[in-house]
């Protein structure tokens, strides 16, 4: 049995979770004190490469007004940017195999896609890098990206459980010692 990892989405306001969108406005806090009701605050807005990782069924049912995208990078530019940071490439290799593992808890990986009309590279997916947009802007996003990549299940499960058990970490302050 053969189990796709994407479906190919085209000029489409469709969204769902595992949906790849690219070029996406997020807005960065950049002034913040304890902030009332009304009062002004400074932010900028940056546009990211994201991944959905909102339920598919509170999209389907517009259960919610904001989506929530974490940040993707691909698998080149995840190496680059580790050696820029002074990584050996067997340090980084080592480091794309333990995220492919499930051993960096704070990252996952998805599968590179390849056809006649479209190609992506493997994507890491950054759990640390959480955004929230309105569904009307995902959806006018992922429309402009033209044709755009949707994660399948079970892969788009597979990636959901990966953001929970990044989420439910519970650190003890104190561990048991057997006696």
């Amino acid at each position: 049995m053969k189990y796709p990892w994407f479906e190919l989405q085209e000029d489409s306001t469709d969204i769902t979770q595992g949906d790849i969108i690219k070029g996406c406005p997020v807005p960065i806090l950049k002034e913040f004190n304890i902030i009332e009701e009304g009062q002004n605050v400074k932010a900028e807005i940056a546009t990211i490469d994201g991944i959905i990782l909102t339920q598919a069924c509170d999209i389907a049912n517009k259960k919610i007004e904001n989506i929530i995208l974490c940040a993707i990078t691909s698998k080149c530019d995840f190496e680059k940017i580790q050696r820029n940071a002074g990584k050996s490439e067997k340090e980084i290799r080592k480091n794309i195999d333990g995220i492919i593992k499930g051993q960096q808890n704070a990252y996952h990986i998805i599968n590179d896609y390849e056809s006649d009309e479209f190609s992506q590279d493997y994507y890491i997916i950054n759990f640390k890098d959480i955004y929230s947009v309105p569904v009307d802007v995902a959806k006018l996003v992922a429309e402009k990206n033209g044709k755009r990549l949707r994660l399948c299940p079970p892969y788009r499960e597979h990636l959901s459980q990966a953001f929970a058990r990044y989420f439910m970490r519970v650190g003890l302050p104190i561990n048991i010692h057997m006696k």
